[in-house]
């Protein structure tokens, strides 16, 4: 699991004035949006007793109390209020949790769990064609008992459809990948590819409007794919369907910790867009989910080998090939960390903040850093 990129880890209508615990590298945050409606997220423990601050309460200042002490914390992570030392006593720089980075975008609540510096960071992926009115969106998560990567994979994989979605948007009678362009970026990877499609389309809106059943039953039209994956963990596919339209699928794919990846995803698209249509749209995606997750949680090892040549790949695991080429990057740049912040009984790690490099601040920080992890986590 990598630090020091932006995660999509909630809906933006999720976050209120009522503080919520999410978890995200094996950390749990507590996030809660302000009178002017911005968004802060903290680590959840507080540095006195180890409350949980999700518990808590906002006091007319917009800074979070813990429930167990009373001791109020700002947006910055700093401690504003100890009730038991009464009023007008100063108070330690030491009183402090870590801050972290939030920004608000295309519907989602993003948030920056590391400490290296603004220019330094990888931005936000250009995701503003959630935003087009021309198409309905609709909305949900799904829970994997899986690491997050094998997630990813499984989401660019092309071969895969044949079997684990025939008759959905696959065809089990051509498996081959055919001929495909692939687009790199420094973060990011995009395939398209021409992709046959099973000769009628599945489900009730086929039965409802028949002419979208007018396949040749020898020559299905192609359905024109493009799949793309944004590290550490967004993922896109984008179907356009002849005769019917345009479906874009979006995933976030939230590393919870290295065993359990939580994905919330949105669903666009440019065709039925009355609302009793939202229904089947999102029954045909959650078929499509399920039966991932009857593969993805069965692989096995569990982690992406290290070794390149630790799987056998051809030349239709390009993408998969390319997520690895840029996770190593990430690993080289020593932005890997362990995949659990729980350690021992006695001791806790938390995922270092930007704050953890401010002048004046470097030794201001109860609980140590999380240590780097090894390359498969």
């Amino acid at each position: 699991m990598f630090k020091n990129f932006w995660y999509a880890i909630a809906f933006s209508d999720e976050i209120t004035a009522a503080p919520s615990k999410h978890r995200l590298l094996a950390q749990d945050l507590v996030l809660w949006r302000t009178s002017k409606g911005e968004v802060r997220a903290l680590s959840n423990t507080c540095i006195h007793r180890g409350g949980s601050l999700s518990q808590g309460t906002v006091n007319e200042d917009d800074d979070l109390v813990c429930p167990y002490h009373g001791w109020g914390f700002g947006g910055d992570g700093a401690c504003t209020v100890i009730p038991a030392n009464g009023r007008g006593k100063p108070i330690s720089k030491r009183a402090r949790v870590d801050a972290y980075p939030v920004e608000e975008r295309h519907g989602w609540i993003w948030v920056f769990p590391g400490d290296i510096p603004e220019a330094d960071r990888v931005p936000i992926p250009d995701l503003s064609f959630m935003d087009d009115p021309e198409y309905r969106s609709i909305r949900g998560e799904w829970t994997w008992d899986a690491n997050y990567e094998r997630v990813v994979e499984n989401g660019t994989d092309q071969s895969h459809t044949p079997f684990v979605h025939g008759g959905v948007f696959g065809d089990p009678k051509a498996p081959p990948v055919e001929e495909f362009e692939i687009e790199l970026g420094e973060w990011w990877a995009r395939l398209t590819v021409e992709q046959r499609s099973p000769n009628k389309p599945a489900g009730k809106i086929s039965q409802i409007f028949p002419k979208s059943r007018a396949y040749k039953e020898e020559d299905p039209p192609p359905v024109l794919v493009k799949t793309a994956f944004f590290f550490p963990s967004i993922v896109m596919i984008d179907l356009t369907i002849p005769k019917l339209g345009r479906q874009v699928i979006w995933d976030t794919n939230i590393p919870i910790d290295e065993n359990t990846t939580l994905t919330k995803w949105v669903g666009m698209r440019n065709f039925y867009k009355t609302p009793w249509a939202d229904r089947i749209a999102k029954k045909m995606i959650l078929k499509v989910f399920a039966q991932d997750d009857v593969v993805v949680n069965e692989i096995r090892p569990e982690l992406i080998p290290e070794e390149l040549n630790g799987e056998l790949h051809l030349r239709s695991d390009q993408m998969s090939l390319e997520f690895r080429r840029i996770k190593q990057k990430a690993v080289d740049l020593g932005y890997s960390v362990l995949g659990t912040s729980e350690g021992t009984k006695s001791s806790r790690t938390i995922i270092a903040s930007p704050y953890r490099r401010e002048e004046g601040l470097e030794n201001a920080f109860i609980l140590p850093a999380t240590p780097e992890g090894t390359t498969t986590l």
